[in-house]
């Protein structure tokens, strides 16, 4: 038989408007803790650099990773597409050796044939701060390839 008496709960409410819920003593309730990470982030207001990418180092380190992967090597198109990537990678990891901070940077990598005298062009626009912001282009070639390295800082506010 149904009645209409009130049902008791384990949650009662404080007489308030701002009532909080309250766990009665010698309930069965599990109550955990949870810690949170701390965060730290950049300053916001930090609008210019600390530190800039220096353009030499960054020639002289790309300059010798194009050396170390093409030294006497011959241009075939399969090894090539995979050595493209192999290069930027490297080059992109001994950038961010240089720990410049807040900067992000792309490497493109292009290779060639130097059979048949070619004629290349390649070209990009990009939108940023000249105060900030940078590009460099590296070339090398031997005998039998060229190759053509444009890397750019971008300098992230």
């Amino acid at each position: 038989m149904a009645t209409n008496e009130p049902v008791e709960s384990p949650v009662t409410r404080l007489p308030s408007n701002n009532s909080i819920p309250t766990i009665p003593e010698g309930s069965n309730t599990r109550t955990e803790t949870v810690s949170r990470a701390s965060t730290e982030f950049e300053p916001s207001y930090q609008i210019e650099p600390i530190k800039k990418l220096r353009h030499s180092e960054v020639q002289r380190l790309a300059e010798t990773e194009l050396e170390r992967f093409l030294a006497d090597l011959r241009y075939d198109p399969i090894t090539c597409r995979e050595l493209t990537r192999e290069i930027a990678s490297a080059i992109l990891e001994k950038i961010k050796e240089m720990n410049v901070p807040r900067y992000k940077y792309v490497v493109m990598v292009s290779l060639g044939s130097e059979k048949g005298n070619p004629g290349v062009q390649l070209g990009s626009r990009c939108l940023w701060n000249d105060s900030t912001d940078s590009s460099l282009t590296v070339h090398f070639h031997n005998k039998y390839l060229f190759a053509v390295v444009i890397i750019y800082g971008l300098y992230k506010e």
